[in-house]
């Protein structure tokens, strides 16, 4: 084995002790640099409370029959369309067939009444291909919005949106678009469905009011008059858990008369402080395409048991909220805006709960009001003082050694 001079140990025991002094000068030079503390930055945000429950839908609805009249019901009006008394709502036929050739007829003359403007847009001066992009980009996503709330009318909508979207951009780019042998097909099918019986018996609206073409069988769960009159909890889990009633063949939809209709429902006690009679509230209906409507506290009960019966009134009426019946809905009992906090920053001196904040080089206590709390973060009051925190401080929220004033060097 070959032994190593002196003067080569040397030069590594040299070599090593350099870069053993280069790291630690390295290292020295970072933790200088390196900030000890961990922070984010304050930030406003926008808090709702939120009481979930489930609700019945009460509206002063009778039924619409008809006399020795049976068969096949295609409704005219739209549900949740006002009519006024004679106004034609829906017809009948003897038979699913002639039904279903009524239906297609309608569509028919839809589609020949397109495609006969379409043919008229062929050759005519049109915007710039781009500008249409905007349009099917919006009308693609209401499309799908569409196909999620499973509601066939949204759907049809949505689709001829799309469909004259992009077409209008075909045009623009200059496709050449034959419609005569598409037209030629439509208008003689629509002959042929014209040329065969398609007879029906016409149903009126006795009286002025909203036509909701369908009926599900809870209509008669509770008296109209009732609902401001004779409302408590029981009543309440009693309409939520109420079966299905049959109804008459010769039931055609029905009409709902008064203006007003009502969500009930029990909510906990321990929310019902937050309500009171006549405030106006957003009420969230996840499961529907109705979205949120706007709704007025009718009447707030007393305590029964560990809930409260609770009315809301509500006068918008349209072809989504016609059909609502039992429903899982969340009040918006409040909204405000406060100042995010990381729970890892909350901390408490002299009594006062609060956070450290950087300004400059400066630590600094800031005091904080909480509002509401999750796991990781709080939402705290925003207050003119400034010995509270403000948005966009700097907040730490890891670090050691911290107290007012101190100076970081």
């Amino acid at each position: 084995m070959k032994k190593l001079s002196k003067n080569t140990i040397k030069y590594i025991a040299c070599t090593v002790l350099g870069v053993l002094i280069i790291c630690y000068f390295v290292f020295q030079v970072v933790q200088m640099n390196a900030s000890p503390y961990k922070t984010e930055v304050a930030v406003e945000r926008k808090v709702e409370s939120i009481i979930s429950a489930k609700a019945f839908a009460i509206r002063d609805e009778e039924y619409l029959k008809t006399e020795n009249v049976n068969g096949t019901v295609v409704s005219i009006a739209e549900d949740g369309k006002r009519v006024g008394s004679g106004d034609a709502v829906a017809v009948v036929f003897q038979s699913s067939e002639s039904a279903s050739a009524y239906v297609r007829i309608n569509e028919l003359e839809k589609e020949i009444n397109y495609y006969k403007q379409l043919k008229n847009r062929v050759g005519v001066g049109t915007n710039a291909p781009s500008s249409y992009n905007d349009s099917i980009d919006n009308a693609c996503i209401s499309f799908i919005a569409a196909s999620r709330n499973c509601i066939d009318s949204e759907f049809d909508e949505a689709l001829i949106d799309l469909r004259d979207s992009v077409t209008a951009r075909q045009l623009a780019v200059g496709t050449q678009l034959s419609v005569d042998a598409k037209l030629s097909s439509l208008e003689a099918e629509l002959i042929d469905l014209k040329s065969k019986a398609v007879g029906f018996t016409t149903v009126a609206s006795p009286n002025p009011g909203y036509y909701i073409g369908s009926v599900d069988g809870f209509e008669n769960a509770i008296a109209y008059s009732d609902v401001l009159n004779n409302i408590n909890c029981d009543t309440i889990t009693n309409l939520l858990s109420y079966g299905k009633q049959e109804t008459a063949d010769n039931v055609m939809g029905k009409l709902v008369d008064s203006f007003d209709w009502y969500f009930v429902c029990n909510i906990p006690y321990g929310d019902s402080g937050q309500l009171k009679a006549d405030k106006k509230v957003t009420v969230n209906i996840p499961n529907t395409a109705v979205g949120s409507i706007e709704c007025q506290i009718a009447y707030i009960g007393a305590k029964e048991g560990d809930f409260v019966p609770l009315v809301l009134k509500c006068n918008i009426m349209n072809r989504d909220v016609a059909n609502l019946r039992i429903e899982d809905i969340e009040i918006i009992s409040d909204e405000y805006t406060g100042i995010r906090i990381n729970n890892k920053a909350i901390r408490e001196l002299d009594g006062e709960k609060g956070v450290y904040v950087l300004r400059g080089n400066i630590i600094q206590f800031k005091k904080i009001n909480i509002i509401s709390s999750s796991e990781e973060y709080s939402i705290v009051e925003k207050v003119d003082d400034s010995s509270y925190i403000k948005q966009y401080d700097t907040v730490i929220t890891e670090g050691v050694d911290l107290y007012d004033g101190k100076v970081i060097s």
